[in-house]
């Protein structure tokens, strides 16, 4: 199925039945696989199943079900709250407020949601936005042990400098 077409569907039940397959069957298969590890004797088809169940869990658990990231999990956010474009639009949301705690200007809110809605908006993309910057800061680990030093440093300043600006400015 081309789950990117989903957003045709004119039902958010059947939209959440296609976001939610996915990470369904994968849970399924991780299930198996664990079956399978716990009951096969010693040897290398019970680390295969290891291998599989363990990958499979993280996978799906980790990035599938995650809100944070643009896979199943956001969209079935998405739909269960009823808010297209949930990122972009909860950002711009958690900008104006940022602004308006540190800078006052007063300006006009850049959609108008119920207080809890509102509230529930900001405080989701300052989660994501704190997921991001774990998720980029280990990944700018990873790579600065494993390639060269100083251009990791600079790329990894150069990025940091760029996700606090835009946050605040844009």
């Amino acid at each position: 199925t081309d789950t990117n077409e989903s957003w045709k569907l004119a039902s958010r039940q059947q939209r959440l039945h296609v976001g939610s397959a996915g990470v369904i069957v994968e849970l399924g298969i991780a299930a198996i696989a664990t079956l399978a590890w716990s009951l096969l004797p010693p040897g290398e088809i019970r680390d295969m199943a290891f291998v599989m169940a363990t990958t499979t869990w993280i996978s799906s658990l980790a990035l599938n079900c995650s809100p944070f990231l643009r896979f199943d999990g956001y969209y079935i956010l998405s739909d269960l709250w009823g808010i297209p474009n949930l990122h972009e639009r909860s950002f711009r949301l958690a900008k104006w407020w940022l602004r308006e705690q540190l800078f006052g200007l007063n300006e006009p809110a850049p959609e108008i949601f119920s207080k809890r809605r509102t509230s529930s908006l900001i405080i989701f993309a300052f989660i994501v936005w704190i997921y991001r910057l774990i998720l980029f800061l280990g990944i700018a680990v990873l790579v600065y042990l494993f390639f060269i030093k100083i251009i990791v440093f600079i790329l990894l300043i150069n990025e940091k400098a760029r996700f606090f600006l835009r946050t605040i400015w844009l």
